[in-house]
């Protein structure tokens, strides 16, 4: 018999119903590598492991318990010992045969036992299935099968649905897929564990779970929380760093007092996953120290009234106003009032998320918001762990000389376990990301439940909100509308929200909190709206002084004459910013400068560059036109660049040329211009700005009564297919073209709704009505697709028809397939990433996002290259498409196939970025 037979089937003497327990001989977790003895894990110990640190962090994080409290009516005495027993049998379908069989050898060896592996569904269902089968029995609660166990799915599916999704409902599949799975010998050990579990986690017996009406329904909107607590007590209990092999040697009440216990103890607080302590807000001028005079919306977020319970915010105000700023007082204020333990900054991109964690990281004082040492601040985007690994080395060359480590301040200070995901980023005191994380939670993506649990302790900042597309915008609203329901507040931020749309995120915000309906009616502008459950209050706030702004337009239908106007400004020794709709459009514009100006080169910044280098170019374009900038970094320097520039980055130019775009976007691309006071040589100034007034050169086509679907191809071919709706630009063009210029803040309102309101439909001339009808009608499809894929609060975390997905496919954006490119350069001795950083992760930097209509598959050229890069990538380049480059100095040429299966030339340069050799045909944002 080998060590480990029938010696450790009888560790356990416990005798339930007078038969032999042997609940020690089923294995739980196990590897080969693993560096200790024994190889494997007894699944009684894991289950005990993962409800340790459930138990903990109900203890850490007693919100959780409190919204688990108010959501299911049950006293939190009574709650938490139930929440820990579920926790505890998390993992029943293990003790299964078709989860054991997987490891024959340790089958045979803890068993005795061989034979064929039953097929059939995951552990997490069959322990699901299993629970609802036979825990009314086991535990002598028969009325909790009565109407199909309908009080005890929304216990059991959260916790047996740990792995990131919900278990399958296998209805009537179910009992023979139990018989195969659970012979009489495994039920009686499950029957035994249950009972021992029960008798030590819940001795007082079961909380007063009583069949009535509406119990169901709190249960399983309680269910989303479960889910995300049972995730993260997981993946803790599942660490061999706090809970290692060991061999069963102590029974169930020893090993949970002496070992589960104080390793959770030590897991918990090594994770980062005890919260910080709030601090009392100190006041606006000590929260931020760059803040003397506050402004007025700055003055209001100091001191509105916070009301009880969840409330939501609306900011109106222009660019460069200290919105955020403003925000962030607010909720200091909420977390003051116990109305969150962290915050979270959403925000339309990466390259805006990424400027916004600088400012918070460097320039704000968000330590202040907790109270004590060990608050976290995390990165949270697709791409957040290649940035800060990128800064880390530049730091290292440049500040501490070669072989020095860099010593890790308190204010870049996150624990391996949350910056390793970021899914667990949003489980941080203080969080900074793209809104795609937030949304992701109200997706049915894989581990969605953690995100709602990280969020639901944070206050809620999206920021640019107006930057929601159709589809956004209906996954923002019903991510309001969970974030409430769960007791969470938000706070909005736009300079340039239509009405409709604000209207639209008090309605799902109220819905979710449960407040009365009401309808916004104030139109002023600055606005700041403020809805709780005893009010909704809507008032005008001054505006800032140093943000309002007149800008006069010119309309430019000639590229030659933009040229000029830009070789005016350089010739000047002023700056300048070219604001293109594509990225072929961008570097047209660039090479025809840069052909004209050999002295005088531009920048060129668009989405398509590998990471590495859009880092790179993104960060000199923030040191060269900061607010603290002068005229060393300013004079003479010319940007032409796509979107990625007009949103939430505080940069500033003398001068700007923009193309055609819905109103929303030229105020906010209006935004970066002239946008700090400065003298005319480009040194900032308290008083006057001596520039000589701020200009913005439209390049559009004039806005004829007589237009029809020819009227923008014919002046801006490419732009059409970026704005679909030709209606909303001819609008534009037409409020542009009567004022010749804008006053903020006062036309802000009228510039937004005479673009989007209803009733400006009926001012479009009749040749563009069809194209309009067609892109309102895209605009409701989209929401219907929204709709379509989004979870509903009210069904719970309950197996459901929805395809659950990976986060990576889960759609928070609609648009034209993408492909993700890695690009590597051949060498002497195979390939080589094409970053070279000394990081560890320069493949990932080596990433691009571009539409799959350019590069769809790899070339069999090189398929044998392309093997070998694969094989030394730590992820295998898994969907990833890789392109093999060839050249010297700024030009390397590689090949791919397109959608359509033809093959292409692949073009990247590190100053122009990538290019196929169709692109001269095609457009991209």
């Amino acid at each position: 018999m080998p060590e480990g037979g029938k010696r450790l089937m009888t560790v356990y003497a416990h005798k339930p119903n007078g038969k032999d327990s042997q609940i020690a001989s089923y294995w739980g977790k196990a590897d080969e590598n693993y560096a200790g003895s024994p190889k494997w894990h007894p699944l009684v110990y894991h289950c005990l492991d993962v409800a340790a640190c459930g138990s903990v962090l109900l203890e850490c994080q007693p919100t959780w318990l409190s919204s688990l409290e108010r959501t299911t009516g049950l006293a939190a005495d009574r709650l938490r010992p139930w929440l820990v027993f579920l926790l505890a049998i998390h993992d029943l379908g293990k003790f299964g045969d078709g989860f054991q069989g997987l490891r024959l050898d340790l089958w045979q060896e803890l068993q005795e036992r061989s034979g064929s592996v039953p097929s059939g569904e995951r552990h997490d269902t069959m322990g699901y299935e299993a629970g609802m089968e036979y825990l009314p029995e086991w535990l002598a609660r028969p009325e909790l099968s009565r109407r199909g166990g309908l009080l005890l799915r929304p216990w059991l599916a959260p916790v047996t649905g740990h792995h990131g999704r919900p278990p399958k409902n296998l209805d009537n599949a179910r009992i023979l897929l139990l018989r195969n799975n659970f012979p009489q010998s495994v039920l009686t050990d499950m029957r035994s564990f249950i009972e021992e579990v029960r008798q030590l986690l819940m001795p007082d017996g079961w909380p007063p779970i009583e069949p009535e009406s509406d119990l169901a329904e709190r249960y399983w909107r309680a269910s989303w929380l479960l889910a995300g607590l049972a995730v993260a007590a997981d993946w803790l209990g599942s660490n061999t760093l706090w809970f290692p092999y060991q061999k069963p040697k102590l029974g169930l009440p020893d090993y949970w007092e002496k070992v589960a216990l104080p390793q959770a103890q030590h897991a918990v607080a090594e994770s980062g996953l005890i919260p910080s302590r709030v601090a009392v807000f100190p006041g606006i001028g000590v929260l931020f120290h760059n803040i003397s005079n506050p402004t007025p919306l700055q003055d209001w977020a100091a001191s509105v009234p916070i009301a009880e319970g969840p409330q939501l915010f609306v900011l109106e105000e222009l660019t460069g106003s200290g919105k955020t700023e403003a925000a962030l007082t607010l909720a200091a204020r909420l977390m003051e009032a116990g109305l969150g333990r962290g915050v979270y900054i959403a925000l339309p991109t990466m390259a805006t998320a990424d400027a916004m964690f600088d400012r918070v990281r460097d320039g704000y004082g968000w330590r202040r918001f907790f109270d004590g040492e060990g608050a976290q601040l995390v990165l949270a985007h697709s791409a957040s762990r290649m940035k800060l690994r990128l800064e880390e080395a530049n730091r290292r060359d440049h500040e501490y000389g070669r072989g020095q480590q860099e010593e890790t301040t308190a204010s870049r200070h996150c624990t391996a376990w949350l910056s390793d995901s970021r899914k667990k980023a949003l489980l941080a005191d203080f969080g900074v990301g793209t809104l795609d994380q937030a949304l992701l939670a109200v997706l049915p993506a894989r581990h969605q439940s953690l995100r709602l649990l990280g969020l639901s302790t944070k206050v809620l900042v999206v920021d640019e909100v107006h930057a929601c597309d159709a589809y956004m915008g209906e996954l923002l609203a019903r991510l309001l509308h969970f974030h409430a329901a769960q007791g969470g507040s938000a706070i909005l931020l736009s300079a340039t929200l239509p009405i409709g749309q604000r209207a639209r995120y008090l309605r799902a915000f109220s819905d979710g909190a449960g407040f009365a309906p009401r309808t916004p009616e104030n139109t002023a502008y600055p606005l700041a709206t403020h809805i709780a459950a005893s009010s909704l209050k809507e008032g005008y706030v001054e505006a800032r002084r140093e943000s309002a702004r007149t800008v006069a337009v010119d309309a430019i239908r000639d590229h030659d004459l933009v040229f000029e106007r830009l070789a005016t400004s350089m010739g000047a020794g002023r700056c300048a910013v070219w604001v293109r709709n594509t990225v072929v459009d961008a570097v047209e514009a660039w090479s025809l400068w840069n052909e004209a100006h050999p002295a005088q080169l531009a920048t060129l910044f668009h989405a398509r560059f590998a990471l590495v280098d859009r880092l790179r170019i993104g960060e000199d374009i923030k040191e060269s036109f900061k607010p603290e900038s002068g005229p060393n970094t300013r004079r003479g320097r010319l940007v032409i660049a796509t979107q990625v520039i007009e949103q939430s980055l505080d940069i500033d130019f003398d001068d700007m040329v923009t193309d055609l775009a819905p109103i929303d976007l030229i105020i906010q691309r209006a935004g970066r211009l002239q946008r700090h006071r400065r003298d005319a040589e480009g040194n900032r100034v308290e008083g006057e700005d001596g520039r000589g007034g701020a200009r913005l050169c439209v390049v559009m086509p004039e806005p004829i009564e007589t237009a029809d679907a020819r009227w923008l191809p014919a002046h801006l071919s490419k732009t059409g297919k970026i704005y679909d709706d030709h209606g909303k630009l001819w609008l534009t063009a037409r409020w542009l073209a009567e004022h010749q210029g804008f006053s903020l803040p006062e036309q802000a309102r009228d510039m937004i709704e005479s673009v989007y309101a209803e009733e400006a439909y009926d001012r479009l001339p009749e040749g563009l009505r069809k194209i309009a009808d067609r892109a309102d009608g895209a605009d409701r499809a989209d929401r219907g697709t929204a709709r379509g894929n989004l979870l509903d609060y009210a069904n719970g975390y309950n197996p459901t028809s929805l395809t659950w997905q990976d986060e990576g496919e889960a759609p928070t954006r609609l648009g034209e397939a993408t492909v993700r490119v890695r690009l590597a350069k051949r060498t002497e001795g195979g390939v080589a990433p094409w970053a070279d950083t000394n990081t560890g992760m320069d493949w990932q930097l080596s990433e691009l996002i571009i539409p799959r209509r350019m590069i769809a598959q790899e070339s069999e050229k090189n398929a044998a290259v392309i093997e070998s890069a694969r094989a030394v990538m730590a992820d295998e380049g898994r969907h990833a498409v890789i392109v093999v480059l060839d050249g010297e100095g700024d030009t390397w040429r590689g090949h791919a196939i397109n959608a359509w299966g033809e093959g292409v030339q692949v073009t990247y340069s590190p100053v122009t970025g990538l290019a196929t050799a169709r692109e001269e045909d095609e457009s991209d944002q």
